[in-house]
């Protein structure tokens, strides 16, 4: 059926006569009133290949009389598979709808069910030519002509049963996709929080299956996609854990390969599995100057040696694709196989790499000096193992937790409550020290009570516990252990910013050994062995000495038979022995090469922003000749107080932010600021 004006003059008239230019006229006519909104329906001409004659379907008069049979092929008109036409000016249409191709294709026709159909246009065919136009005329407006086009309309309309399988295969896998990418959602969000995937034995209970299950109230196709159990094995969910940490450990090489050179921060450690794991990170600067720390990960090493561990960081640069030579840093602890000055794993990619300088963790190097110190004093060593079993008795057992509580909000509620020993980080057991010290007469109270009512072996040792806080000693190693511990406690907080810079790490640990420095004095040891005895005043015994043994003499080497002649000269030499191992600790842990190095290059750039003219070290050049240009780095170096004052108002801002920042720090200390 013709339905625009433009179709008709496309479609193929079979010749030029007047019958034919009056039914195009006619044709052109209809489209005009049915674009009016005036009902009218007209079928196109057929094409020449649409025309078949079978002479053996005529009839004998028809054959006689030479009359050729014109069978409409329109849509209102078909009710046999073969039809028949042979003269060329019939008006006929395609009927027939062709599905797919090749051995796939397939043939459907039409017809009109009416009873009324016409036989001229259905069956006999129509020859009457002369009165074409008014038979024409009446056959559109007949019911089976409606029919027909009806029909003939849902079959365009209605598709093949392959493009319908198609389109729901489509749809199916649209949903899926959706569904897949919520699943991906969520297994992000546990990642993110660290939080379990699977449940214990039954992963119907887990995280994530709880997490879909809440997500798909809203959606009822979740709700089905669920049931099914796609993407949900154990199998399938580490895989795709594993690729979201690939793109997002991606993700970070993608900035540490921008910002061109980089160092590496390392460390061994044993998991729960008593498997020994190496953790390594990327510290590196991106284009707006800000210092980044990314952990790429945890690798299994079977032995700790210097040489397996180096091999370790020498593969994972390389599957990172981070080459070695652009690598200008090396952070690890100061065990042997790592800090070794011969064969060490500093020592090994400093042999590759001459400019991948190592420097000791800063942090570390506290913790350290605090274990050597607390292991040559003994006041310090049992006050720290004093706080490890009280904290331990107390709140291990909630009975004793609960009577403590209840003594601790009779005498002074606002009192901290008591915190275990960190077992690793060392500067940050001054919180447990003070909160033993501030709780000392409730503990006493408690530990007391325990002894009193308790008849097993925590009874045995409460009464221990209370012997010992009996005495000054006691009370005076919890003290001084604070007093020790507080000053590394604050230095440790200044090193772990990721922002401070080597001269604040330098600048905190001198104004750290200051303080023990200005601690080794007389007066300062009055003042604090007197305020030690007024706090002591009442909890404890008065200070006296210690008991002393006479040692056989064949092992006698004088020093036993020196004695103390008050308390006072005897706490007096241990206070003095621990200040100066301590400052002889911080001396000998913080004096690196390579801390000094970096020091070095950031001192340079600083004196330079604050105007003053400041040469590029030797010890500088000779380190970074590959990497830089010296003669036009000393002239840009020159040229810096001049860009730095196109960035802030005053070209005084940056020394003044120094000193505003080295100020804080002596303040940390209880060190007066110098002019």
């Amino acid at each position: 059926m013709l339905s625009s004006e433009a179709e008709i003059e496309t479609a193929e008239w079979t010749d030029g006569s007047d019958v034919t230019k009056k039914r195009k006229q006619d044709a052109v006519a209809g489209v005009h009133d049915h674009q009016n909104g005036v009902e009218a329906h007209f079928v196109a001409p057929a094409t020449p290949a649409q025309l078949e004659l079978n002479s053996d379907n005529q009839s004998s008069e028809q054959k006689d009389s030479g009359t050729e049979i014109a069978k409409c092929l329109g849509p209102c008109c078909n009710e046999e598979t073969i039809l028949y036409q042979t003269r060329e000016e019939a008006l006929l249409a395609q009927t027939v709808i062709i599905y797919g191709s090749g051995r796939n294709k397939r043939e459907r026709s039409f017809q009109a069910s009416c009873s009324k159909a016409d036989g001229a246009f259905s069956i006999e065919g129509f020859s009457n030519w002369k009165k074409a136009l008014e038979k024409f005329a009446d056959h559109e407006r007949c019911q089976a002509h409606k029919e027909a086009c009806i029909k003939f309309n849902a079959i365009m309309k209605q598709k093949s049963v392959d493009e319908q399988l198609k389109l729901v295969a489509q749809k199916e896998q649209i949903e899926r996709r959706q569904m897949f990418l919520t699943l991906l959602s969520s297994l992000r969000y546990l990642l993110r929080q660290g939080l379990a995937v699977r449940g214990h034995g039954d992963d119907s209970e887990g995280n994530l299956s709880q997490l879909l299950k809440a997500r798909a109230e809203d959606s009822i196709a979740l709700q089905k996609w669920i049931k099914t159990g796609s993407y949900q094995s154990p199998e399938v969910l580490n895989e795709l854990t594993n690729t979201i940490g690939a793109e997002v450990l991606r993700e970070v090489l993608n900035g540490i390969k921008s910002s061109r050179w980089f160092s590496i921060i390392g460390d061994e450690t044993r998991d729960i599995s008593n498997s020994e794991q190496l953790s390594i990170s990327i510290r590196w600067v991106d284009k707006d100057y800000s210092i980044h720390e990314d952990f790429i990960g945890m690798f299994k090493v079977p032995k700790t040696d210097a040489e397996t561990l180096s091999l370790a960081i020498e593969d994972v640069l390389v599957r990172c694709v981070l080459p070695i030579s652009q690598c200008r840093g090396q952070a690890y602890d100061g065990a042997s196989n790592m800090a070794g000055p011969k064969s060490g794993v500093a020592a090994r990619i400093l042999q590759r790499q001459s400019t991948a300088i190592p420097v000791h963790c800063l942090c570390h190097c506290i913790n350290l000096c605090l274990q050597d110190v607390s292991r040559k004093c003994k006041c310090i060593r049992d006050a720290l193992d004093l706080v490890y079993e009280l904290v331990g008795l107390i709140k291990y057992s909630p009975k004793r937790e609960h009577l403590f509580t209840q003594y601790q909000l009779q005498d002074s509620p606002n009192i901290h409550r008591l915190k275990p020993l960190c077992p690793t980080r060392w500067t940050c057991r001054t919180g447990s020290i003070n909160a033993v010290i501030e709780n000392y007469a409730v503990l006493q109270q408690t530990l007391e009570e325990i002894a009193e009512t308790c008849r097993d072996e925590y009874g045995r040792k409460a009464a221990g516990f209370q012997a010992l806080m009996g005495k000054f000693s006691t009370f005076f190693g919890l003290k001084l252990a604070h007093v020790v511990f507080g000053a590394s406690e604050q230095l440790s907080t200044t090193l772990q910013s990721k922002d401070t810079t080597a001269q604040d790490a330098r600048l905190a640990v001198n104004l750290c050994k200051a303080f023990y420095d200005r601690q080794r004095d007389a007066s300062a040891f009055q003042i604090f062995y007197q305020a030690v005895l007024l706090e002591a005043n009442g909890k404890t015994e008065p200070p006296t000495l210690p008991r002393y043994s006479n040692p056989p003499k064949r092992i006698n080497d004088g020093d036993a038979n020196f004695r103390f002649a008050t308390a006072e000269h005897y706490h007096r030499r241990e206070y003095f022995e621990i200040m100066e191992s301590l400052s002889g600790e911080l001396d000998a842990r913080f004096d690196q090469k390579g801390f000094h190095l970096a020091a070095l290059v950031e001192a340079t750039i600083l004196d330079n922003c604050s105007g003053k003219s400041y040469p590029i070290p030797k010890e500088v050049q000779d380190l970074y000749s590959k990497d830089l240009n010296i003669d036009r780095l000393q002239t840009q170096l020159s040229m810096l107080p001049d860009l730095v004052k196109s960035y802030v108002l005053e070209g005084k801002q940056i020394t003044k932010l120094l000193h505003q920042q080295q100020k804080e720090l002596f303040q940390r200390c209880g060190v007066s600021s110098p002019t």
